[in-house]
């Protein structure tokens, strides 16, 4: 039961950041995130629940949020790994 309670969350954090989410760009480490107006805090704590492990952390804004990232390479894999998550 637990695990079916945790996909539901995962599959609420995925819509979350599928509704907010609008362009991202990275600048070596740092992965900056577009939001729709309003969005940012939400889709950020979305990202923090999903617990990337290529993720340090983020701090939103109204609709950007700077992500810090372990490394460039790994700022390229959590690139992929979200456009998986929007585009389904």
């Amino acid at each position: 039961m637990v695990l079916q309670n945790q996909g539901t969350f995962s599959d609420k954090y995925i819509r979350i950041l599928r509704d907010g989410f609008l362009t991202m760009d990275m600048a070596q480490n740092i992965l900056v995130i577009k939001t729709v107006s309003g969005m940012a805090m939400a889709v950020a704590a979305a990202l923090d629940a999903l617990h990337f492990s290529e993720m340090v952390g983020c701090i939103a804004g109204d609709d950007t949020i700077m992500c810090a990232i372990r490394s460039a390479d790994d700022t390229i894999l959590m690139m992929d790994k979200l456009k998986k998550l929007i585009t389904g």
